[in-house]
This record gives C-alpha cells, sequence and structure tokens, in this order.
C-alpha cells in the first residue's frame, strides 16, 4: 500500500511540474507569451524556484518554434477596448534530445526539486517467474543448513525502486573540470519473490532482498567542438549501496560495498554502463565466497527506440575467474495503451545471484508482467 500512495504522490508531482508545458501544448503560444503565463502561474516571490523551472518547460521536454502571420495594427479611430490582433503561431512540435542518461540522472540541468520528490530508479515491477533449479536448501560457508524448503517453481516477482535527490550544484565538486551536473541521491529498492501458487504451504514470501543506496552523480561535458564523443563517458557516479534479505541465520545473507559507475551514450539510442565495486569487510561475514560468484562489477546495456515505445537492457556479471560463475538478464519493455509509464515487461536471466539468497546457486528464469517507468 505504502509503494501505491508514493507511485501515486510521483504521479501528481509529475502532473504537476508538467503542467505548464501541458497547457503550452495544447493551445500554441510563442515564447513571450509562455513566459507571461509562468509569471500568471506563480506570481509570488516564494514562488520563485518553480517559476524558474516553469521558465525550463517551455523547451523542455518537448521544443516548439513558432511562426507568425504579420501583425494587424488597431488605428486611433477603433473601439476604445480594441487591441492589437495577431494571427495564431503555428507551433512545430520537435522530440526531445534528451538520452537515457541525461533524463535518469537529470544531468542537464540543476531543476526545481525537493527531497520529498520521488521518481523511478531501479525498474518497478510485478512478474510471474518460473525457474528451472529451485533452491530448496540455500547454503553458506558460514552455516550450516538442513531446511528442505520444497520450494514451488513459481513465484510472483516485484521490485520497488525510488530515487530523491537529497543535494544539487554541489560546492567544490562543481567546480571541477568537464563537470556540467552535480546531484547527491538517496535510493532504495527492494525485490520480493512470492510463492503466491503455492497455496499447500500457504503463500510464503520466499525472500524480501532491501538495498539503501547513496549515489555521488556527476554529468561529464562529453562534447568536443561542439560534436558529442561516444568514447566519453557522460555520467560518473560514485556510490556506496548496503544490501540484505534481514532473514536470520542460516540464510542470513548481507553485504555492503562502494563502486564506481561510469555511463557512456554509444549512440542515439544505446547507453553503456559499467560498474565495478568493492566489497567492504565484515567481521561476522554470512556470505564470505559471495564475490566468488557475484564477482566484482556488472555492466548493462540499454537501447530505447527513438519514440521510447521499446526499450531492451542487457545485464551482465562475471567473477573473471577460471571457474567462471557468471549472470546475465535480458529485459523487454514495449509501451501498451499508450501511456508512456505502462510497459509490458519480458525478463529472461540465467546464471548465479538471481536474488541474494541464491547468490551461490545457479538457475534459469523465465518472467513475464508489467512494470512502470523506465
Amino acid at each position: 500500500m505504502q509503494g501505491i500512495k508514493n507511485k501515486t504522490a510521483q504521479a501528481w508531482a509529475v502532473v504537476m511540474l508538467c503542467w505548464p508545458a501541458l497547457l503550452f501544448a495544447q493551445t500554441p503560444v510563442t515564447v513571450e507569451q509562455a513566459l507571461i503565463n509562468c509569471k500568471k502561474l506563480y506570481p509570488s516571490e516564494f514562488e520563485s524556484k518553480k517559476r524558474l523551472a516553469c521558465f525550463d518547460s517551455i523547451s523542455t521536454p518537448t521544443e516548439f518554434v513558432a511562426e507568425t502571420t504579420p501583425t494587424n495594427t488597431v488605428t486611433e479611430g477603433d473601439a476604445p477596448n480594441a487591441i492589437a490582433k495577431t494571427a495564431p503561431p503555428i507551433a512545430i512540435e520537435k522530440p526531445s534530445t534528451l538520452s537515457y542518461l541525461e533524463r535518469k540522472w537529470r544531468l542537464t540541468s540543476q531543476g526545481d526539486w525537493s527531497i520529498s520528490d520521488f521518481e523511478t530508479y531501479k525498474s518497478n515491477y510485478l512478474l510471474v517467474t518460473k525457474t528451472n533449479n529451485t533452491n530448496d536448501t540455500p547454503q553458506s560457508p558460514s552455516y550450516i543448513n538442513t531446511e528442505d524448503r520444497h520450494l514451488d517453481d513459481k513465484d510472483l516477482r516485484f521490485q520497488i525502486s525510488l530515487k530523491t535527490e537529497m543535494m544539487n550544484n554541489i560546492p567544490i565538486v562543481r567546480e571541477l573540470p568537464y563537470v556540467t551536473s552535480s546531484r547527491i541521491w538517496a535510493a532504495y529498492t527492494q525485490q520480493s519473490n512470492w510463492q503466491v501458487f503455492d497455496s499447500a504451504a500457504s503463500r510464503p514470501l520466499r525472500e524480501n532482498v532491501y538495498e539503501p543506496e547513496i549515489v555521488l552523480s556527476l554529468g561529464i561535458d562529453n562534447e568536443v567542438d561542439g560534436e558529442k564523443k561516444h568514447y566519453i563517458p557522460r555520467m560518473l557516479n560514485v556510490g556506496l549501496v548496503h544490501q540484505s534479505n534481514g532473514r536470520s541465520n542460516p540464510t542470513s545473507r548481507s553485504w555492503n560495498r562502494f563502486y564506481l559507475e561510469s555511463g557512456w551514450e554509444l549512440s542515439d539510442s544505446l547507453s553503456l554502463m559499467v560498474r565495478p565495486w568493492w566489497r567492504i569487510p565484515e567481521s561476522e561475514d554470512d556470505n564470505p565466497d559471495i564475490e566468488k560468484y557475484m564477482g566484482y562489477g556488472d555492466m548493462s546495456i540499454r537501447w530505447e527506440d527513438r519514440k521510447r515505445k521499446n526499450a531492451a537492457t542487457l545485464l551482465l556479471r562475471n567473477n573473471l575467474r577460471s571457474d567462471n560463475k557468471g549472470f546475465a538478464q535480458l529485459d523487454l519493455q514495449r509501451q501498451v495503451m499508450n501511456n508512456p509509464y505502462l510497459k509490458l515487461h519480458l525478463m529472461a536471466s540465467s546464471g548465479y545471484g538471481a536474488s541474494l539468497l541464491d547468490y551461490n546457486h545457479s538457475q534459469t528464469i523465465l518472467g513475464v508482467g508489467i512494470s512502470l517507468g523506465e
């Protein structure tokens, strides 16, 4: 229920922020008229930040070019209340030029943002999944587990992932060479696997994985002589992430990591993210061999079409050892019912670490359902 409330609040926040842009899109206006409308919407001096955001919305996410016909002026002999008449402008709509990384991490402007405003982080989805190899007796070198859970091979998997901006335009950082934006984000992701089809076992929640995170995100100038260079990263993130399943021994699993993530725009529709990480040592370790299976980083490649109705993401992990334990996951999304926020979602994964409890268990999983946002 809390997740639904957060999504509802998020949707209202998006509507309120985009309202000026929607208003201008319905009635073609000149730039001057649009500026006047922003001043009317937010006349108070205490609403200056919202007014600036309204000014930004005139050109983003959609850019308009107005073409007008000559003005028909009014002479002194006309009626006293007469005003100059101008033929209505013709609005020519151009698609937004913001890339996926620029949209996802707000790399192009500071904007009007509050810590109470949330947006999607990772995928938010609801999937029915089926595995070829259930992990009935999860093991760890730290504890012996003999309990056989007799799991069903089908789950209802859902994930909620949100982030909010805590600070932007950070002093010192903003003065660094090639840095175009600087933000600190707080994020939270929760993935749950529910044995909803196992009525004989009273439909238990098989596992919840909790993942709070803090990220310093920097926009990087990747242009040389006014032209974008695909070999220069557009984004650089430095993060600290905790991940645990909140269970007691012998099935408790957790770890903490620092990571450095770089993002490249390989083309207008293709993005590459590479994220090496370093595990923070723990005195009491539930899973001391987790790096043997989860590796030392991951890489994801994302493609989207020009209209953003279809997207595909490939996530890869490997331990880079001779025993070669890895993981691959492909997510396909397609917009449905002309709703840009609602997607048909297909998922296929194979390898180790589909969930935290399964970090040292290999399986192949297929899933189908819906997702919200990007």
